[in-house]
This record gives structure tokens, C-alpha cells and sequence, in this order.
């Protein structure tokens, strides 16, 4: 339920930098990484660490994601691709059965591509920080792990979106002893909102991975460890896929949009559907608030029908530009121009957690359709299609807005009518992402409960079925955003829902 009470946004003038994420404590590690001299991307990692320590179930060392960078002294856009990657004997044994409603269906035996050892992907995040940091980073790499060590060896008290996370996947934190152990007061009791965790596996984890570099976590003691858990318990990640993973820099995906130069991930994510959605909307003209979520929804409906019948890995589908249930976003603006945007994921985590490393492992096998012959099928070291897209928009060469988000499918339709409201609308920032959202997919409509009043006649014009959400849900999208106002002046927002932060010095 949204706290009404919460400000979790800055407005300044920048002098230093400005951060935003979806937790206190990863903005805050932001800023103190630029205040000491480092850069927006050595904040951003930094931050990006401390997110896999205090929200765990959401991201981590275990997780893969995109970043989308901008370096201001060459005025260049850069992207980083280190989403996970299927293991090479990734195979999954599919049935047809019923549903309670009589609903015939095809499955996944046991499962196996959503919960447990099978879930697994190639984990990329330690792959793609390196290579973040080796083009760009100025600090070095062993600070930027200490404010993430600091926090899983001393604990941290659990944010409302953490317990709230954990709450909700107490089947799956039950799955392995270790993860039970670490994540719950019980088998049927997680954390609530205030309690003390602390990860001091986790802490020496990353430690090791400080001292040693990435190649510790594929190549060394913390990828033996790895390899024996997925021994034990029959899993499909191999010592070749924890060796052969790479993370890969993209050209950003790049537009324009009401002024602004747009740079977005390419494919595998679909950022650049949501702003060819976007520009068809910014030519419409709709007469009120009704056509206007209409309009939007319409657009939502046919990005992901694109999608669908289109997308995959531009490494295994020509045409190319499941999904994350919650992930984390963070973005970074620093006083001499570079922004950087993370968004990464353990999925909706595995539930397995490598004994003697405090790493949760991501399930994000579940974004690969597991029928064959389709674009997004299972292969080997193949990246499944993705909705995280974050994203930078510049006029002139210089940041006006750093935005991403977390939420599933919710993300691309998160962002959608953010900046719609922003550049179209004429919205601020914070009342944009105040604002109540709906979510248009394949065959349904879902809406904070306070649209309902215009999101179900739209549901019911356009044949959908409806739900109500209640209150503001973090299921709607959870978003950051950085915007430079026209006087120079920058806000930093944290999404409410989740109660996150902004910060600006």
C-alpha cells in the first residue's frame, strides 16, 4: 500500500551528482561514491551492489541486467548487455494438462524453467560491471564493492519493498534449506518491514570477487561452489557456461521523442518498441483523460503482440530489435555530465541460494518460451527477450532525463506513460510517477484501483479481461528517473510505491 507520508524526491542545484533507486541505501551509497570522486558510473555500479545486499530476492551477484551509459567527454552513448544466457544442456520436458477452469494447457514438467536448480540462467552481473568499469569506471573497483560489504557484514533493517518481496515468494525462499535459512524467520513467516538481516557469506563473497576480479565468481573457489550445488541437485549450469559467459556492448537503441534524443537498450530488450509506441501517440490528439488511457493502452496491446511474433536474440533471430516479476533500477547523473542507467534481475529468484556464498540465483530461464520453434525458445547461450529498458534522453549532447524501472511487462508500459505524461502531457516528473497507471498485455487490463473509474469501460470497449489492484502496488512498475529541469535545476525521484529515494547534492 502506498505510503501517502513517504518523500522519497530532491530538487537542486546539482553540484555533485544525483542518484535514484528504489531503496535509501543504494542512492545513498551513490552519492557518497561521487562525493569521494568517482563518477556516475562508479556510483552506479556501487549502488548496484548494495541493491543485490538489500534487496536481495530482486538483484545481486547472481542476477543479470542491461546499462545504459553516456560518457560526456566524447558525448558517446554505450550499452552493456549482461542478462543472463540459457546453459547449454538447458532441455525441459513439456505436458499438456487442464486448468481448475477447464483451460487446456501446456507445461513445464516440475516446473523446472521457473523454481530450483533448472531455473538457472548464466549468471552476467559480475561480467558486465567489470566491463563497465574498465571503459569508464575512475575508481577503483575494490571501493566500490565496500559500501555492499559493509551492509551484508554488519545488516541492514528490511525495506517495505523487501518485506514485502519476501512475503511474497515464502513457497520459493522454502525451496533449499540455505535460502530458508537466510531469508526466513520460519518456514511460513518472512521478515517484516524494520527487521535486522545480514549476509556475512554474502559479505566474503563479495570480498573475494574484490580482491580477485570477475573471473573469481566463473573461474574460481566462489564457480566451484556453483558447480557443486548444480551437481548436487542435477542442475543445468556448467563449468563451460560460467567460463564462455560474455558480456556484450550494444549499440544503444536510438530515436527521437518529443525533442529529445532517446538512447535505449536494443534487443534483446524491447526498448525501442515502447518509443515507436510512443511517437505514435505523441501524433494523436486525444480529447480527454479517457481517450488519452485508451490511446495508451492500444499502444501497449500492439508492442506486445510485436514482441511476441517477432523478438528474441539478434544473435539467433534475423528480425529482432515469460518476464521478470521484480527487479531493480537505479540511475546516476554526475556534475560533469555522465549518466548512467541499471536495471538487472534475479528474475523472481530461484530459491537457491549457493551454500557458503550468501549468492540467491536468478530463475531467469522463465523468460524463454519453452516451446520450440519460436523466437524466444530455449537454446544454449542464447539471451531470452527482456522488458527491462533502461534509458537516457539528451538534448544538445546533454542529459535531460535518466529514467528505468522494475516490474515485469510493467516496466515498458511503466515507462510508456511516464513519458507521456512528461513530454506530451506537460507533467512533472514527480507527478508523473505519482500518478496512477494501468497495464494493457495479450488479453487483460490491470489498473491502480483509483483508475478503475476509467480503465474498466476501456477494458470492456476493447474486449479485455479487468483487475483491480489495490492501493499502489509495486506489481504496477516501480521507476527512477533523474530530469534536468529547464533552469538547471535537478530532481531525483524514487518511486513511492516501493518506497524509494532521489537524492541530489
Amino acid at each position: 500500500m502506498l505510503d501517502r507520508t513517504w518523500i522519497g524526491h530532491e530538487t537542486a542545484e546539482m553540484t555533485v551528482g544525483a542518484a535514484a533507486a528504489a531503496n535509501v541505501e543504494g542512492a545513498d551509497a551513490a552519492m557518497r561514491i561521487m562525493e569521494a570522486g568517482g563518477n556516475a558510473i562508479d556510483a552506479a555500479i556501487a549502488a548496484a551492489h548494495v541493491m543485490g545486499v538489500v534487496e536481495p530476492l530482486d538483484c545481486g551477484i547472481g542476477a543479470g541486467g542491461f546499462m545504459i551509459i553516456h560518457d560526456a567527454a566524447n558525448g558517446r552513448f554505450d550499452s552493456v548487455d549482461f542478462l543472463g544466457t540459457a546453459p547449454a544442456r538447458a532441455r525441459y520436458e513439456l505436458f499438456a494438462s487442464n486448468s481448475p477452469r477447464g483451460e487446456y494447457l501446456i507445461r513445464v514438467k516440475g516446473g523446472h524453467n521457473q523454481v530450483g536448480h533448472r531455473s538457472v540462467a548464466t549468471p552476467g552481473t559480475l561480467a558486465g560491471f567489470a566491463e563497465m568499469h574498465a571503459r569508464f569506471g575512475r575508481m577503483p573497483m575494490a571501493e566500490l564493492f565496500a559500501p555492499a560489504i559493509t551492509l551484508a557484514e554488519n545488516g541492514f533493517a528490511v525495506s517495505y519493498k523487501g518485506a514485502l518481496r519476501m512475503s511474497r515468494t515464502v513457497g520459493m525462499l522454502n525451496h533449499t534449506a540455505a535460502c530458508r535459512a537466510l531469508y526466513l524467520k520460519s518456514e511460513t513467516e518472512a521478515p517484516a518491514e524494520g527487521d535486522w538481516l545480514t549476509n556475512k557469506d554474502y559479505a566474503e563473497t563479495l570480498r573475494r570477487v574484490a580482491d580477485e576480479g570477475a573471473r573469481a565468481f566463473y573461474e574460481g573457489d566462489i564457480a566451484e561452489a556453483i558447480l557443486a550445488e548444480m551437481r548436487t541437485h542435477d542442475g543445468f549450469l556448467s563449468r563451460e557456461d560460467l567460463r564462455n559467459y560474455k558480456a556484450l556492448w550494444r549499440e544503444p537503441a536510438r530515436g527521437r521523442f518529443k525533442g529529445l534524443d532517446v538512447a535505449t537498450m536494443a534487443a534483446p530488450s524491447s526498448g525501442g518498441l515502447v518509443f515507436a509506441g510512443l511517437d505514435a501517440l505523441s501524433r494523436l490528439s486525444p480529447s480527454g483523460d479517457a481517450e488519452t488511457h485508451e490511446a495508451l493502452a492500444g499502444a501497449m496491446l500492439h508492442m506486445f503482440e510485436t514482441r511476441r511474433v517477432g523478438f528474441g536474440d539478434p544473435a539467433f533471430v534475423p528480425i529482432a530489435s515469460g518476464e521478470s516479476s521484480e527487479t531493480t533500477s537505479l540511475c546516476t547523473l554526475d556534475a560533469a555530465g555522465n549518466a548512467a542507467c541499471i536495471t538487472y534481475s534475479n528474475n523472481n529468484h530461484s530459491g537457491v541460494v549457493v551454500p557458503g556464498t550468501g549468492i540467491l540465483l536468478n530463475n531467469q530461464m522463465a523468460l524463454f518460451s519453452p516451446w520450440p520453434d519460436n523466437p524466444n525458445q530455449v537454446i544454449g547461450g542464447k539471451r531470452p527477450v527482456s522488458s527491462m529498458m533502461p534509458t537516457l534522453l539528451s538534448r544538445d549532447g546533454k542529459i535531460e532525463m535518466a529514467i528505468g524501472a522494475s516490474g515485469s511487462t510493467r516496466i515498458p508500459t511503466s515507462l510508456m506513460q511516464m513519458l507521456h505524461r512528461v513530454r506530451v502531457q506537460g507533467m512533472s516528473i514527480i507527478e508523473a510517477i505519482n500518478a496512477p497507471k494501468l497495464h494493457a498485455e495479450v488479453e487483460s487490463l490491470m489498473a491502480d484501483e483509483d483508475l478503475e473509474p476509467i480503465a474498466r469501460p476501456i477494458a470492456e470497449t476493447l474486449g479485455l479481461d479487468y483487475r483491480s489492484v489495490p492501493g499502489r502496488d509495486t506489481t504496477m512498475g516501480v521507476v527512477q528517473a533523474i530530469h534536468v529541469g529547464d533552469d538547471g535545476s535537478v530532481t531525483a525521484v524514487g518511486d513511492p510505491r516501493a518506497k524509494a529515494q532521489g537524492r541530489v547534492r
